[in-house]
């Protein structure tokens, strides 16, 4: 229980830190990309000006022989490039070095308008690598001009600090981690410690009371024996019996919490010891109990692990069963694992206690409950060792028509 509660603590803890340095680090990528975005387009504006005056002063007509200069800039150079028409006609060109690169710019200077709008293309240059562009468009008196930068460098350094953002955050969230199971372990210590000093009473009180019980039940049935008020004696001696089961629940629970239960595994045949199971308790009630496995069921467990498991959902099972009804195991063998399946007719299990059945103490119905016998352990107990055995336990109930235990027993 304690370990869940940890786990549960480190995880909100690491949930909640995570968040924060997701959100802080989604904010601040995107203040930067904004930042440097109006910064490119500011830049992007005066330059488009200040080419749209030049373009003016030059005198280029549309018979103005085409002047251009290839610039040698790479693909990771932020370098402006500018292309004067006069009318249809390219009469000046500041271009990029790479002629593939150029050619195609050309090409989609036809395709844009002249609307002073900043918009974005890409292209592959020669050697294969994907080019990005703004691109800025302005009229002159007698034509239009328009001009590119090449933001790559921009992209690249973006992936680049989204790469190194993911290491960051999964760094910083080993150590959210690693100090949430710090802070988990100072926040428990207090409880952990309360806790195991109330396992060691429940087990201590426990091995304790087992003697004296021992010898209460010794006494009333010499005195049972002697016919001394039947009837006062017998209500006794059911008490302490009760008293004696709570106690032996107890302190196998408390074995259990403290780690003190070993498994011993075995080869064994599950039939026989469900008939034996069977047998024990047919005297019980007027209730039909059948065995209907039928195929071979060995598995290798602590055998008498699987026979206090089975007792447990058998003796449930005819408590919360009326008279007349069948009560059926059936045991089939799956690769490396058993299933036993304990069906009854019994009064069944609302929905809303399902989810609650296998908490100690905890019994549903609790006005009927207190005419039935038990303490609320059993089922806790037989979790525990299906788990034990690296499987588990499913319910499946409708009320007024039965239950249907699932146990699953992984071999050891």
């Amino acid at each position: 229980m304690t370990q869940k509660i940890r786990l549960r603590l480190v995880y909100k803890y690491t949930a909640i830190i995570a968040v924060m340095l997701l959100c802080f680090a989604i904010g601040g990528f995107l203040m930067c990309r904004y930042a440097v975005q109006k910064v490119i387009t500011d830049a992007m504006y005066d330059s488009l000006n200040t080419e749209i005056r030049e373009a003016e002063k030059s005198g280029l007509t549309a018979a103005s022989p085409l002047r251009e200069t290839a610039v040698k800039s790479d693909i990771g150079s932020m370098y402006n490039y500018a292309y004067w028409f006069v009318g249809d006609r390219l009469v000046f060109a500041e271009h990029p070095s790479d002629k593939k690169v150029d050619m195609t710019s050309r090409r989609k200077m036809l395709k844009y308008a002249v609307d002073g709008k900043l918009k974005h293309f890409s292209l592959h240059d020669e050697q294969g690598r994907r080019w990005q562009f703004y691109v800025l468009s302005g009229k002159t008196a007698n034509g239009r001009v328009i001009i590119l930068i090449n933001t790559t460098p921009f992209k690249l350094l973006s992936l680049q600090y989204i790469y190194v953002l993911i290491a960051t955050l999964l760094f910083m969230l080993l150590i959210a981690w690693i100090g949430g199971n710090i802070v988990a372990d100072r926040i428990l210590a207090p409880f952990i410690a309360v806790l195991e000093e109330q396992k060691r009473f429940v087990a201590d009180a426990s091995h304790e009371l087992r003697t004296p019980l021992a010898v209460m039940l010794s006494s009333l049935e010499l005195l049972e024996m002697k016919h001394l008020e039947p009837a006062l004696v017998s209500g006794m001696k059911e008490e302490v019996l009760g008293m004696s089961d709570l106690i032996r629940d107890l302190l196998e629970l408390a074995r259990a919490d403290n780690r003190q239960l070993d498994i011993y595994p075995e080869f064994f045949e599950l039939r026989p010891l469900i008939d034996n199971i069977i047998d024990g308790l047919a005297g019980r009630k007027k209730i039909r109990l059948f065995n209907l496995t039928s195929g071979p069921a060995e598995l290798r467990a602590d055998k008498e692990m699987i026979r206090r498991l089975l007792f447990i959902l058998l003796d449930n099972a005819i408590k919360y069963s009326p008279e007349n009804t069948e009560i059926t195991v059936t045991a089939v063998r799956e690769e490396r694992q058993t299933v036993i399946k304990v069906q009854d007719q019994g009064i069944g299990i609302d929905k809303k206690d399902l989810k609650n059945i296998f908490e100690r103490f905890y019994r549903a119905d609790k006005a009927r409950s207190r005419k039935i016998p038990g303490t609320g352990l059993g089922l806790p107990i037989a979790l525990d060792i299906a788990r034990r055995h690296g499987g588990g336990i499913d319910v499946e109930s409708v009320p007024g028509k039965g239950t249907l235990f699932t146990v699953r027993i992984c071999d050891q």
